[in-house]
């Protein structure tokens, strides 16, 4: 396998377990969604801007029980400015959400993009992104 066949199979693996913990802090313990997140991190959240996990753990304090299954993945590694050579990660998932706690009624569908960003302590973190709710006619959207 070559260095970067090496690269994308770690990722891969890597963004695997960041979107587990990732939405599983959005739906059952929103107190963790600001440690994912890099402290000025630009967000927009259905067309409405955002700065750093403070305010989207805020966001999602005041909405109802949410439960995401996402159903697809796609990462790459992305060389940016500033990380000493390390490569960030772009992510994007998509999926199915349920808004409220009644069966069979909230769901639509998601679509997410994130830029994740390599950290001095070797971790990654949220250094961008863009969550937009997916409206279909066929959706149940009462709540």
């Amino acid at each position: 396998m070559t260095d970067i066949g090496k690269i994308i199979e770690l990722i891969g693996r890597g963004t695997e377990n960041f979107i587990s913990v990732y939405y599983r802090a959005l739906d059952s313990h929103r107190e963790n969604i600001p440690i994912l997140f890099e402290p000025n991190a630009p967000i927009v959240y259905n067309g409405n801007p955002l700065v750093g996990g403070e305010a989207y753990a805020e966001l999602y304090s005041r909405m109802p029980p949410t439960a995401h299954d996402v159903t697809g993945y796609d990462c790459h590694p992305l060389a940016v400015a500033g990380a000493n050579g390390q490569l960030a990660i772009t992510l994007t998932t998509s999926g199915k959400v349920r808004i409220g706690s009644d069966r069979g009624k909230g769901l639509c569908g998601f679509a997410e993009t994130f830029i994740l960003r390599p950290q001095p302590d070797g971790k990654f973190r949220v250094g961008s992104c863009g969550y937009r709710l997916v409206y279909r006619s066929e959706d149940d959207l009462e709540p």
